[in-house]
């Protein structure tokens, strides 16, 4: 059974996308080309589209992992440059789809969402919103909701811990490869096809945490342990720069260049913890004082804290970041029991250790388009997953994470506070994929649009 792409009444539900990045791009252009849907608008808090890509441009920003992996299965790009596309190159193949998709008239530029509540009585998420160049403010409301939001004297690098590094065979693109891959399409979904099933080979092989997978993960660890021998001679310093957990279990580092820039004369590696900051002085924690001319903070994301207190209110008026804490309960990270007609995109339980983030976006948007289309074709106001069903993959997570590495004894950014691995998703994104290709009716509550609610239908934008 094909898509169904309108009510019976002829309206379409309306959609607000909060983001302008990878997810929000790729939500925007399915719905216009799965669902002809126009009736959506998307929200970015920056100046420019481009998310991560735009916000960050320090020196050296790029992509570990492949760029024919980095790229919508259905905008391919036949000219990336290099094997690892860098921040420029990545932002200018999103502003490329997102001219070809005509986006900039549906984007509302430096808008800033600050808050989003369900109200049960209208059936739709009620968004609050700010204009952060005039401070204008106002609100929206929506039916569905997705969200996807130089040199220096003498450097001291102060490491928390020790990461595993592997080769970053950045090579360039030839012309003639450019010109095979555009036009002998086998050669290209060959190549394609070898970089997603190497990372997939990944999970399985070294990431899981099974006995019978303990040669090939000690093969890979003896790899890593090579180069950094070969880059790191001085013993001293390769002890500090060795991992004492198995490799995967935090994000692993590609790059040909970390390893011989942290041998450089004028580099000091630390890995004394830093308790404080005061003026020009960095504060060690056994009291003594470093000085330094300019601190460059590169400590992460803050991955766990997916959700400010008060900023999203869900069903029966409930706070969802205090309803979730520190272990949210979710549908394949996509949806979850306090968020009817609200997708997640690159939700809890959905990131990747392994491969590129880029396909997990695709199939959660796959599966609110289905979810939208099953809303149409049985007049639906509002879907709601049961308790049962994220409890169902809430304990299939914890069970299947047991097996993989990321639940060993390190700490990364992929645990909450207690350890628990709450970020990623445990398994292959075919296997992800497989799982959400279709909606389960069983999985959801139902609510049937009333006439009122119809007589609503194109009075607001919806949010994705």
């Amino acid at each position: 059974m094909g898509l169904t792409k309108t009510y019976k009444d002829g309206s379409t539900p309306t959609i607000a996308i909060i983001g302008a990045g990878m997810s929000g791009l790729c939500a925007a252009i399915r719905l216009q080309t799965q669902l002809n849907l126009k009736t959506y608008t998307i929200f970015e808090l920056e100046p420019e589209l481009g998310g991560t890509w735009w916000v960050n441009t320090y020196p050296g920003c790029a992509c570990d992992v492949k760029s024919v992996n980095y790229e919508f299965s259905f905008e391919p790009n036949y000219d990336w440059s290099k094997t690892y596309a860098g921040q420029q190159e990545i932002l200018e193949y999103m502003r490329h789809v997102a001219q070809k998709h005509e986006l900039h008239k549906k984007i509302q530029f430096q808008t800033k969402i600050t808050h989003v509540e369900w109200h049960q009585d209208l059936q739709k998420w009620v968004l609050d919103w700010t204009k952060t160049g005039t401070g204008e403010t106002g609100q929206t409301k929506a039916d569905v909701v997705f969200s996807g939001t130089g040199p220096l004297r003498t450097l001291e690098f102060y490491q928390r811990t020790p990461s595993y590094v592997i080769p970053r065979n950045n090579d360039s693109t030839s012309g003639l490869m450019k010109f095979l891959f555009r036009h002998v399409p086998l050669l290209f979904w060959i190549n394609k096809k070898l970089a997603y099933w190497t990372s997939e080979f990944f999970l399985y092989y070294v990431f899981s945490y099974k006995w019978r997978h303990a040669l090939q993960r000690s093969l890979a660890m003896l790899g890593a342990w090579f180069v950094r021998y070969w880059n790191v001679r001085d013993k001293t310093l390769r002890q500090k720069l060795t991992p004492n957990y198995p490799i995967g279990c935090r994000r692993v580092v590609v790059s040909s260049d970390y390893l011989p820039a942290l041998t450089r004369k004028n580099v000091n590696v630390h890995t004394e913890a830093i308790t404080g900051v005061k003026g020009h002085s960095i504060i060690l924690e056994d009291g003594s004082v470093q000085e330094v001319d300019a601190l460059v903070l590169a400590t992460g994301f803050k991955v766990q804290d997916m959700l400010d207190q008060g900023f999203l209110i869900g069903r029966g008026g409930c706070d969802v970041s205090k309803v979730w804490g520190i272990d949210p309960q979710t549908y394949f990270g996509l949806t979850s029991a306090e968020t009817p007609n609200f997708f997640f995109l690159l939700g809890p339980h959905s990131a990747l250790g392994h491969n590129s983030v880029l396909y997990m976006i695709e199939t959660q948007v796959e599966f609110g388009i289905r979810a939208l289309s099953h809303m149409m074709r049985h007049d639906l106001s509002s879907i709601q997953v049961t308790n049962g069903a994220c409890k169902a993959f809430g304990d299939e997570m914890e069970a299947k994470m047991k097996d993989m590495v990321w639940s060993s004894h390190c700490r990364s950014w992929y645990q909450n506070e207690k350890g628990k691995v709450t970020a990623l998703w445990w398994g292959t994104c075919s296997e992800y994929d497989w799982r959400l290709r279709k909606y389960r009716v069983q999985d959801f509550v139902e609510v049937k649009r009333t006439a009122s609610l119809k007589g609503q239908a194109l009075a607001s934008p919806a949010t994705i």
